[in-house]
């Protein structure tokens, strides 16, 4: 079977999209919430201080910021030691930045010339607009802005994706661990190891996670490791946050949205099975063909996306996507699954709640706000674009994956 590939122009779209709404995000965190510069980076630095100091760090949050506390494994905290040596938050947090950009920058990188090895020609531009995607666009932006570690781990999944397409199964292994390690979610994308009987790789993984967990015990003891899993780790179900339907303004990624508002009066608990019931069959469905990259590439898309949609996902946690968004944009052939690819990943940059909608529609001449209003409040209490554009891509796959299995049964009956 010949192979299109679809030109870039759909890339070129998605990712200076990304990068200039991200550009936005930077002018408009400035201006409203200036005060929540380097939240999460405060979180890990007096974290790590009262570590240093033998103190409980799971009880201590940044002034003035009581509802914040550090929620990452007590091995961790390790990391954040040198930045608690300068005595101020400040230095600290422009090293923690820098690494995070150049970080971003060296898994763009990495992409980039993956893409470039599956046979599609890049040009310094198509660089530039991959690393600014990672590091500038509007859902890598505010994981800067707040110093947090999302950017940095989504380089490291890049890694794992990379190094296991390259049966380097233990760095890939290794490099989900560690991700896994600090977020917990990424343990799932373990499921493609399963379906790739990627086995070195989950050794590699199940060792390194649990060797970290279990370190914790003899270097910080068994309360504080205990302190994780009661108050940090078991919490991040947040079944009751979905009680009665989630709040429209409430930034998450999750089909638990409009189940919730669908359906008010579910149980809670019932919510947090029924995306798994109703995405397994799909990502199933994406594994029956892995024939060539392209194939795997929309096999992994459909694991991370289902992942997100799973969970209670932040909106910060869509660039956990950025290896097999970037590399179908590039790769996927050209035609109706292509399209509805590269229209979903637009739709996804509009990463906004109700209420940014509404702050639009106000802005807007009189005479049509009432129409919007009508329009864009039942559509985005039930959910929100980067949902709806996930749910789109995820559809491209599974479009794909249909018109190859047609297209073999074909083949297989011209040969027959």
């Amino acid at each position: 079977m010949k192979r299109v590939r679809g030109r870039p122009l759909g890339a070129w779209v998605v990712l200076a999209t990304g990068i200039l709404f991200g550009v936005r995000t930077v002018y408009l965190m400035r201006q409203g919430r200036a005060d929540w510069l380097a939240l999460n980076y405060k979180v890990y630095y007096y974290a790590a201080e009262a570590s240093m100091a033998g103190e409980p760090f799971y009880d201590v949050t940044p002034p003035g910021w009581p509802a914040y506390k550090y929620l990452y494994p007590p091995v961790s905290i390790l990391a954040f030691y040198p930045f608690a040596l300068s005595g101020s938050w400040v230095p600290g947090f422009a090293v923690h930045t820098a690494i995070a950009v150049a970080t971003g920058v060296g898994g763009a990188v990495l992409l980039c010339r993956y893409v470039e090895r599956a046979g599609q020609s890049l040009s310094r531009l198509d660089y530039g607009l991959v690393a600014g995607f990672l590091v500038l666009s509007i859902h890598s932006v505010p994981s800067v802005f707040y110093g947090n570690v999302n950017v940095q781990l989504a380089a490291l999944t890049v890694v794992g994706f990379v190094a296991l397409d390259a049966d380097r199964e233990l760095v890939s292994g290794i490099a989900f661990a560690l991700a896994a390690f600090i977020k917990v979610f990424p343990a799932l994308f373990g499921v493609w190891f399963l379906r790739r009987r990627s086995w070195r790789a989950v050794g590699a993984a199940l060792s390194t996670g649990v060797g970290l967990l279990a370190l914790g015990i003899p270097l910080f003891g068994v309360e504080t490791t205990q302190t994780y899993f009661d108050e940090a780790l078991l919490p991040r179900n947040r079944a009751d946050t979905f009680a009665g339907g989630l709040d429209p303004n409430a930034a998450y990624i999750t089909l638990r949205r409009p189940l919730s508002v669908a359906f008010p009066d579910a149980d809670p608990t019932v919510l947090v099975v029924v995306p798994f019931l109703l995405l397994a069959p799909v990502v199933l469905y994406l594994y029956t063909g892995l024939n060539d990259r392209t194939d795997r590439l929309v096999a992994v898309h459909g694991t991370v996306t289902a992942t997100l949609l799973a969970l209670p996902s932040y909106f910060i946690y869509y660039v956990y996507l950025i290896f097999p968004l970037v590399a179908l944009l590039y790769l996927m052939d050209a035609g109706p699954a292509r399209k509805l690819f590269v229209a979903g990943a637009v739709l996804a940059n509009f990463s906004f709640t109700l209420n940014n909608a509404e702050n639009v529609v106000r802005l807007l001449p009189e005479m049509v706000r009432p129409t919007l209003f009508a329009v864009v409040r039942p559509v985005l209490t039930l959910s929100t674009p980067i949902e709806y554009g996930m749910v789109l891509m995820l559809g491209a796959c599974v479009v794909h994956r249909a018109r190859r299995n047609r297209s073999v049964r074909t083949d297989a009956s011209a040969a027959a």
